[in-house]
């Protein structure tokens, strides 16, 4: 938990950006995306991005924009960033997972993310029951014409740990022209699971 008063005007300057834009996107969507990537703007930003811009209500996430810890066994990063998103999960009809193929797996951020779903089996065990029959799709880019078969299986086998549906995964390779219409199909998919009424929302 970040205190204020103890940090220099430059991270007070950081905090109060991040503060602002998560209050600015606190309604509730029925449509939750999480990006983890190292790079803000990159390949699996940008196709997630092109899937989202046909999904009016939906919410995104970058991961890196939040202070997620490393998973604790005797819980010291309790006061970190994840149940924040976590409930935002329980909020949400269909969760949305984004990361590049990063040696054969998915990216650090998202890694990190994942082993803190512990948590959810743990010490939040109530969110971690309210994602039961909820459906998580899969965004990905990577330099190869396909994703390696490795990388889909651990979000799939995730999501049916929680008892969620599994509704697939949209895989860009690098470099190459976008879809236009894998991408709307994509999406097509997505919302008819789930329909929100609010406009597109860039969580920070």
């Amino acid at each position: 938990m970040f205190d204020p008063a103890l940090s220099d005007g430059g991270e007070l300057a950081e905090w109060l950006r991040r503060v602002f834009e998560r209050t600015r996107s606190e309604n509730q969507t029925d449509i939750l995306g999480l990006i983890g990537s190292s790079r803000r703007d990159g390949d699996t930003a940008r196709l997630t991005r092109a899937v989202f811009e046909n999904l009016p209500g939906a919410g995104l996430i970058d991961l890196s924009a939040y202070d997620i810890a490393p998973y604790d066994y005797h819980y010291r990063q309790s006061h970190d960033d994840f149940i924040e998103i976590a409930q935002k999960m329980a909020q949400a009809k269909t969760i949305v997972f984004a990361s590049p193929v990063y040696w054969y797996a998915m990216s650090a951020q998202m890694k990190l993310f994942f082993d803190r779903l512990t948590d959810l089996t743990e010490t939040h065990k109530p969110i971690g029951k309210s994602l039961a029959g909820k459906t998580a799709f899969l965004i990905a880019t990577g330099g190869s014409p396909s994703a390696p078969a490795s990388f889909e299986p651990p979000f799939r086998e995730t999501a049916r740990y929680f008892n969620m549906n599994w509704g697939g995964m949209l895989y860009g390779q690098k470099g190459e022209a976008r879809d236009k219409g894998m991408v709307k199909t994509f999406a097509s998919n997505i919302a008819e699971l789930s329909v929100a009424p609010y406009a597109i929302q860039e969580i920070a």
